[in-house]
């Protein structure tokens, strides 16, 4: 992995001399704010990599924070790390259920730390990657059985081809077609986001939801998993977030 841009957000900044050098050496450029405001200026003004937030500023909501950066459809992919010097299990709950992708527990020494800043982003890298291809989907909502084809999918979750109006936060049962194979992949699946058709200059681009993969059946993961290996092209421009 190339250099990575890290912005972090703490009450003590991460831009001493050292700090610049020692972080630098191992790869990481570290741009640092200490209120949101800072932080918003510079994502809107430059590429940042994996966003690194202190729990315990005592003068920062960082909870708020993390919600607010999530909420801008241009952020809304880059990874979070939340960190603490506390251990409490609250804690770490709390930093879960704000979208944050990582909690670390502080201090841990630096090159460890950014082996696991490293993971994440390896991690988040794979989890975008993209098919198209033969795959086929049926599921059931409100007692019905539909079928429609995919858009693209990712390990994540897969955006489905559908006129169907299907509200976010709505369980479906999916079962996932991959090309030829007659073992259809099983999977509940959570809808996030809904996509309207859009017309460029008389090129109809078709509409759909998006649906995070929430609970797999059998070897239905371990599957997935081999056809977006096989078959992913990293350079599809994502059409929606999971």
């Amino acid at each position: 992995m190339s250099q990575i841009t890290m912005l972090s957000l703490d009450e003590k900044t991460l831009t001493s001399d050292l700090d610049r050098a020692g972080y630098r050496k191992m790869g990481i450029h570290v741009k640092s704010a200490t209120s949101y405001e800072e932080a918003a200026k510079t994502l809107e003004s430059m590429h940042i990599d994996i966003i690194v937030m202190n729990m315990d500023h005592t003068k920062v909501d960082i909870i708020d924070v993390v919600k607010k950066v999530k909420s801008v459809s241009e952020w809304s992919e880059i990874p979070i790390v939340l960190t603490s010097v506390q251990s409490a299990a609250k804690i770490k709950q709390l930093a879960k259920k704000s979208g944050a992708d990582l909690f670390v527990e502080q201090p841990l020494p630096r090159d460890y730390f950014i082996e696991k800043l490293k993971n994440l982003l390896s991690q988040q890298t794979r989890g975008q990657q993209r098919v198209q291809g033969s795959i086929a989907v049926s599921f059931s909502w409100k007692g019905k059985i539909h079928s429609c084809q995919v858009g693209d999918m990712s390990l994540t979750g897969l955006l489905l081809t559908t006129e169907l109006e299907i509200p976010s936060g709505e369980i479906i049962d999916l079962q996932i077609q991959l090309g030829a194979s007659s073992k259809p992949v099983k999977v509940k699946g959570e809808v996030v986001r809904q996509i309207q058709a859009k017309n460029h200059g008389g090129k109809i681009e078709h509409g759909g939801i998006g649906v995070r993969f929430n609970q797999f059946q059998g070897d239905g993961q371990q599957r997935i998993e081999s056809w977006v290996a096989r078959t992913s092209d990293s350079t599809n421009k994502m059409a929606y977030y999971l």
